[in-house]
């Protein structure tokens, strides 16, 4: 029986006992608090205790032999390079690289998705809850930001709209003309730039407010 203590991404640690000659999982594990597969994890550890169990028992035959065959000496080399610094980091079953991830999650927050599920969605790519909370805290700034803009750019269109009735109003005041159905559209075109002037308004006071796709307000 083995008994695997995993750490996840998110920092919530767990352990299990488990039957694993072969040094693999009979089954998969996530993680109780975020849902993250730990399967993978679990078999590293697994297969590490199985490796050092070999190691031990490769280094008692050796030590019988050498009992046996008499003193001998062994020089080591001064300079060890450890093999996990020369590898890159090993990405597990559905993620993605870092940079990849960051692009991703920029677009989920840009398109609207809850800034709790890019969260968890960076945690999977195994950056931790602290991290991707700062992250995402950083995307919503400059989702803000763009709604700003989008806002004031609403603001100013609409307040020339807003304007159309009103010089229409005028100028056939002074030809003594007033054409019903053009003056109506005048009116509709000036409606539609008042709203467009309170949506913008909105959007500068208020942009974490809005919701959906940034393209599309």
């Amino acid at each position: 029986m083995n008994s695997v203590k995993v750490q996840c991404p998110c920092g919530q640690r767990y352990s299990f006992d488990v039957e694993a000659p072969d040094g693999q999982m009979p089954y998969s594990v996530a993680c109780p608090v975020c849902g993250a597969d730990g399967t993978e994890a679990a078999n590293g550890i697994l297969a590490q205790s199985h490796l050092n169990v070999s190691s031990l028992a490769s280094a008692a035959v050796l030590a019988g032999e050498v009992a046996t065959a008499g003193p001998m000496r062994i020089e080591l080399g001064t300079t060890a390079v450890s093999s996990t610094a020369s590898r890159p980091a090993r990405l597990m079953p559905g993620q993605v690289a870092r940079p990849q991830a960051l692009q991703e999650a920029r677009a989920k927050i840009f398109w609207g998705d809850a800034p709790e599920e890019v969260v968890k969605f960076l945690m999977r790519q195994s950056i931790p809850y602290s991290e991707a909370s700062e992250l995402v805290n950083g995307l919503l700034n400059e989702r803000a930001a763009a709604l700003r803009s989008e806002g004031i750019g609403k603001i100013v269109t609409g307040i020339g709209m807003a304007c159309v009735p009103v010089a229409a109003w005028t100028f056939f005041t002074r030809i003594g003309f007033l054409p019903l159905k053009l003056f109506a559209l005048t009116v509709m075109v000036g409606c539609w730039g008042a709203y467009r002037i309170l949506k913008g308004t909105l959007m500068v006071v208020s942009p974490r407010s809005e919701s959906g796709d940034v393209a599309e307000q």
